[in-house]
């Protein structure tokens, strides 16, 4: 058996791609999902496995800082939401990714690369994996993040600078976007597209339903077993509910 472990601080993303991974695989045995950098390093000094997938942004931080606490010669799947900058560095080097939202048929062919890759016998290829975190820091470095969005009202055209925007939400199949001074347009984008055009230094995506701009959170209490309320303004029709994997990242973009 292959054995393989899944890092990944989002646990229905974790459990989509172990659901994903045993129906493509029969012969991997998915052995744990851990769910931190901290828990990988404690993991991995004392255990081994044939595959990682690993997630990039964990709930205490980069998982490139695991590279920096224990030796890791295991071929690594990465798994990531990151754009198509950083994904253009990820195929220069000799590992494989996944880009969030989970594809069958892309993790099929990731599975395919690492049993022609490193199931033969043949010396697998070494993989510097503090040259992947240089050559993605700097791809996204470069990125170039939306400045505004083209919207109509009524019979005109407007622009809206990004910088006045609260949020975007999805409510009966359409998204929303609402600017700081309460004016909502409808905007032919998905949450997943808006995600790749915003800046995350100042848009999170609290949940499935919405986006948050930072200039809109004016504070957050706990609601319970560690998930988050926030008190947005302008305010929205339903509560704005970060989950509790997703609570030590929001803590994080908050304190930034």
């Amino acid at each position: 058996m292959v054995k393989v472990i899944i890092v990944e601080d989002e646990m229905p993303s974790a459990r989509k791609l172990n659901a994903l991974i045993t129906s493509i695989a029969s012969d991997f045995e998915v052995i744990g999902i851990l769910e931190s950098v901290k828990q990988t390093v404690d993991f991995l000094s004392n255990n081994t496995v044939d595959l990682i997938f690993l997630d990039i942004h964990l709930a205490d931080g980069n998982s490139f800082s695991i590279f920096e606490q224990v030796k890791v010669e295991t071929p690594i799947i990465f798994t990531t939401a990151y754009n198509q900058y950083a994904i253009d560095a990820f195929q220069q080097v000799s590992v494989d990714y996944l880009l969030k939202p989970f594809e069958k048929e892309r993790l099929a062919q990731a599975i395919a690369k690492f049993r022609k890759v490193y199931l033969c016998e043949q010396a697998p290829p070494a993989v510097d994996y503090q040259e992947i975190n240089r050559i993605v820091v700097e791809s996204l470095n470069k990125k170039n993040y939306q400045e505004r969005f083209m919207v109509y009202y009524r019979d005109q055209i407007k622009t809206i600078n990004v910088a006045d925007i609260a949020f975007f939400h999805a409510e009966n199949k359409a998204i929303f976007m609402t600017t700081l001074d309460g004016y909502s347009y409808d905007i032919p984008n998905t949450l997943e597209q808006l995600e790749e055009k915003l800046d995350p230094k100042c848009f999170f995506r609290a949940n499935r339903k919405c986006i948050v701009q930072i200039k809109a959170v004016k504070s957050a209490v706990v609601y319970s077993k560690s998930k988050l309320k926030l008190n947005l303004e302008p305010k929205l029709s339903f509560e704005v509910i970060v989950s509790t994997e997703k609570t030590p990242r929001f803590k994080q973009w908050l304190g930034k």
